[in-house]
């Protein structure tokens, strides 16, 4: 999933495909032709064994990025993370992530590099409620589920409302409007870890 020139959300589906090209070039499964960063053949993904994984074995002038970390080889996807082609960000989405015995889903935090930021401002009340949200992910780590609104609510001392109506708008900056309400929240969560929106040592 991407935003193309005009702000459109696009998606392109993944589904019965073994290898998807990503570059500059019409011929590619995803063009982007406007962004000169990215190279004409500029990274692969290939499913394999039930996974899917992204290549940039040499493609690319200026490199892969997945969470503002580089690509060196093959690396293995999950759902929600943000690859950075040239100056494009694409989000890829798996629907189908399988819940463990308990009903939570494998949530794996993987940590952003220093220097990968948020574009957008949020207010000290967002970003408050924002570090609530994150704090069972920062505790734990991995295969937990942020935190309830009624709980940050509760935590923070304001209304209900209040929680959901910032983490909406949140979600809403992140492009997720249209997502369920849980997954909604969980992908909140994760992108605002991976982008230094919430400080992971505080």
């Amino acid at each position: 999933m991407y935003l193309d020139p005009a702000g459109c959300q696009r998606c392109i589906s993944l589904l019965d495909r073994g290898v998807v090209t990503l570059g500059r070039r019409p011929e590619a499964d995803v063009c982007l032709p406007w962004d000169p960063g990215i190279s004409r053949l500029h990274a692969e993904l290939i499913h394999r064994a039930g996974e899917w994984l992204i290549a940039d074995d040499g493609l690319s002038q200026n490199g892969t990025l997945v969470n503002g970390m580089p690509v060196e080889g093959r690396r293995r996807l999950r759902d929600g993370d943000l690859i950075t082609l040239g100056r494009t960000t694409l989000t890829f989405c798996e629907p189908s992530t399988e819940a463990d015995a308990s009903g939570r889903q494998d949530a794996d935090v993987t940590m952003a590099l220093p220097e990968m930021r948020p574009v957008l401002t949020y207010s000290e009340q967002q970003q408050m409620i924002l570090r609530q949200l994150c704090r069972p992910l920062r505790e734990d780590g991995e295969g937990v589920q942020p935190a309830a609104d009624a709980e940050i609510a509760r935590v923070l001392a304001v209304d209900n409302e209040v929680v959901v109506r910032e983490l909406d708008a949140v979600a809403y900056s992140f492009g997720y409007a249209e997502i369920a309400m849980e997954e909604r929240r969980l992908r909140t969560a994760l992108t605002a870890l991976r982008s230094g929106l919430v400080d992971t040592t505080d």
